[in-house]
């Protein structure tokens, strides 16, 4: 009976064993048959969280004897990462990083976390320390530009190729990107491949890094993927001497000179692109050919293209001028110059960040003359290339200041400032001063310099250039391409400041300072549109404009204009003239728009006494008691011996003196306008003056100025003057002062004083 029950518990005890193995075994083999080679295909494409990885170690010579304050522990001497294990299926092996280059970029601050596998295709090649590896980066439309590439240079490549972590494509990436590795012998011995895996579309400079970072030569070329080769740089370089120790020296970046078809479709075939400077030339001479974005100018290339095509044969000679907008293609050591700020994410100031940043640092530009590339043409994404460009113009704005001050500290700190190291920062510094455009100054040049110096870069006005002109001047790289505030003068520059030329004004644009009361010239939507602020200067206009009406209240109606006339003919007083003059006192003013200019009026004509009634939108705040408020204009109207008008010319204001207002007055009155000519309709005053329901006018200002309607000239009653309201050199010295005062306090309180009203809602 034991003996039976022994056995009994035996076979339980087997059949537990054969269940827990016969499980062992399955999860084994779907492990290994199943999840691993699918885990280790798609690996690279998912989140961190599921990814079982393998380390790759990194071994480093330490270079200070104070390394060990760095490590975990004094006889630790490497560094570790991991990377997903779909590297194990590839050739990739540990690659030695110097140390300061390793550590210079761990500590760059990416924008955004991401899966980053180097090497995911190693090239076979062994490659000279002293060759010159192309670094680029790549989508997986432009694999075949790509081959096109390793074909032309048959050089190290390093490339960095973006895989979208929320793509349902990533399987057909990797055959699509294995097919391209497989298709060339030149392929997989010359290109070393790295990808990035993450969300983030369009992180260009976190991609130029880590292709930069894993090049396998002391000198790399920043190339974007659309370029083509046309010349042999590479050997040029490599065989010259004196070139090749500046690169060593690390304080030399050169310049290939980028170049495109001005027809799309010419550009296309890159069979037909000129392989000689000559041939180059020759299609420039025929404007087939022009700089790469020409009307970028001066382009993406820091050089003068003039002087690049008048360039002995073998020159290389130095950028002078270098300016923060330049994007050029170029040649550098890999370890010395700064990474590119990571920050900028699409298009728009990223490749200008990086090679600003080299500039600062100390390196110098040298183009060499016999070389160049062209632009293979392709369709671009132009809404999202729009719109990322603007969204990263301020933060490159900030960037420029920014990195601008780092230099200039830490130069000035370590004493090397006023080196060669320094010469860089020093005039990109200079540079960075806010700058102006003033339009013609007659009064105020002591004030310029007063308010100015030591705050911003003033620049006046070429004022030989006609409207077209100037917009050139504001594109990029032209002479106002910089500039954040305009100072326009009563004599007014390009007499309208309408939509077509303030869509040219430049992203720096801040300020509009008018030196004048009226803005009608002005749009004001368009402005607002972009940003600008607009300033004029009523306060400055006040007293010269209100004794201005007060002249032609007078003047009409005592019909002294008329007896000036009469005298200058010879003749005495013209008959009559009693019967349709009249004295001021007891008499009633309406004031149309009771604003700065409006109250002094008031003041001046309160003095005789006469009778003050005004009508604003809203009861204005602090006006003497004396001043009648009427909330119905039309009777104000009715009560008014003179109508004085002082309120701006808008959409909303033009002609709104009519023909039913002038109707509402009383026969005989007067209507006075040292405003805007265009808030009165012309026609139906001259109708009320002919069949005489008024009984003078006082106008400084027409419609249409400078022309006079003939039609006024006919009436011997009314006074006419020539927009004579601020002109004293003292009130428009007044006006220039107020206006460059408005440009000071925006450049240091970040706010001027005299905002239109439309920009104060």
């Amino acid at each position: 009976m034991s003996f039976r029950n022994t056995f009994y518990r035996l076979l339980e005890l087997l059949q537990i064993l054969l269940f827990f193995y016969t499980v062992a075994a399955v999860f084994y083999t779907t492990i290994y048959f199943v999840i691993d080679p699918l885990q280790r295909r798609v690996s690279s494409a998912v989140s961190w969280t599921f990814l079982d990885s393998t380390e790759e170690t990194i071994t480093v010579k330490p270079r200070f004897k104070n390394w060990t304050l760095f490590l975990e522990s004094p006889d630790k001497t490497s560094l570790s990462w991991k990377t997903s294990n779909v590297i194990s299926d590839r050739p990739a092996h540990a690659y030695a990083v110097d140390e300061d280059l390793f550590l210079s970029k761990a500590f760059s601050s990416s924008l955004h976390p991401s899966k980053i596998v180097p090497f995911f295709y190693r090239a076979s090649g062994n490659f000279d320390r002293e060759d010159i590896t192309i670094t680029t980066i790549i989508t997986s439309n432009r694999f075949q530009v790509f081959a096109r590439l390793v074909e032309r240079y048959r050089g190290p490549i390093s490339v960095t190729i973006h895989v979208n972590n929320d793509t349902t494509h990533i399987l057909d990436l990797l055959d699509s990107l294995e097919t391209l590795y497989t298709s060339s012998p030149q392929m997989s011995r010359f290109v070393d491949v790295h990808l990035v895996v993450d969300f983030f579309d369009r992180q260009f400079n976190t991609w130029r890094n880590i292709a930069r970072l894993f090049a396998r030569t002391d000198f790399i070329m920043m190339l974007d993927i659309d370029f083509y080769l046309c010349t042999d740089f590479r050997t040029a370089i490599r065989n010259s001497k004196p070139i090749m120790e500046k690169l060593r020296e690390g304080r030399a970046a050169l310049v290939i000179p980028a170049f495109e078809y001005t027809t799309h479709e010419e550009g296309a075939d890159y069979l037909t692109f000129p392989k000689t400077k000559e041939a180059l030339k020759a299609l420039v001479e025929t404007k087939q050919i022009d700089m790469f974005h020409a009307s970028w100018a001066p382009g993406h290339n820091s050089t003068d293209y003039e002087r690049f095509y008048a360039a002995s044969p073998g020159e290389v000679y130095q950028v002078t001028g270098y300016q923060s907008a330049y994007e050029p293609y170029v040649i550098f050591k890999a370890d010395g110059p700064p990474w590119c700020d990571e920050r900028f994410v699409g298009y728009g100031g990223n490749k200008a960040a990086c090679l600003y940043e080299m500039y600062l640092s100390g390196i110098s530009f040298y183009v060499l003359a016999d070389h160049f590339l062209i632009h293979q043409n392709h369709a671009y994404e132009e809404a999202i290339r729009k719109n990322e460009r603007k969204s990263n113009r301020k933060l490159y704005s900030d960037f420029k200041e920014e990195t601008c001050l780092k230099y200039l500290v830490a130069y000035h700190e370590n004493g090397l400032l006023n080196t060669t190291w320094g010469y860089n920062v020093q005039q990109a510094y200079a540079a960075m001063a806010p700058k102006v455009l003033l339009s013609e100054i007659k009064w105020a040049h002591e004030e310029v310099k007063d308010l100015f110096d030591g705050i911003a870069d003033v620049t006046i006005l070429d004022k030989s250039l006609d409207k077209s002109s100037f917009i050139k001047e504001l594109s990029p790289g032209g002479k106002y391409g910089e500039i954040v505030a305009i100072f326009r003068s009563h004599v007014v520059f390009f007499r309208q400041f309408d939509k077509e030329l303030i869509d040219h004004f430049p992203p720096t644009l801040k300020w509009v300072a008018t030196s004048s009361a009226g803005y009608d010239s002005v749009d004001v939507e368009a402005l607002k549109a972009k940003g600008i602020y607009l300033s004029n200067t009523p306060a400055a206009v006040d007293d010269a404009t209100a004794t201005t009406a007060l002249y032609l209240i007078i003047s009409a109606m005592r019909q002294y204009s008329n007896a000036e006339r009469s005298l200058r003919d010879l003749k005495w007083k013209p008959a009559g003239n009693a019967a349709v003059s009249r004295d001021l006192t007891g008499k009633t003013l309406a004031i149309l728009g009771l604003g700065g200019i409006g109250l002094r009026i008031a003041e001046l004509v309160h003095a005789f006494p006469m009778r003050v009634i005004y009508h604003n939108r809203r009861k204005a705040e602090g006006a003497p008691e004396y001043c009648e408020y009427f909330e119905d204009v039309e009777e104000m109207l009715k009560q008014a011996d003179v109508l004085n008008i002082s309120i701006p010319l808008n959409a909303s204001t033009t002609g709104i003196v009519g023909e039913k207002w002038i109707r509402t007055m009383k026969r005989g009155s007067i209507i006075v306008n040292t405003a805007r000519g265009g808030v009165i309709d012309e026609d139906a005053l001259i109708r009320a003056l002919e069949d005489g329901h008024l009984g003078s006018v006082g106008l400084d200002v027409l419609p249409n100025e400078p022309h006079v309607n003939p039609r006024l000239l006919e009436f011997p009653n009314i006074t006419l003057l020539p927009h004579m309201g601020t002109e004293t050199r003292d009130t428009q010295r007044k006006m220039e002062v107020r206006a460059l005062t408005n440009i000071r306090d925006y450049l240091v309180h970040g706010m001027g004083k005299d905002l239109v009203p439309e920009m104060r809602t």
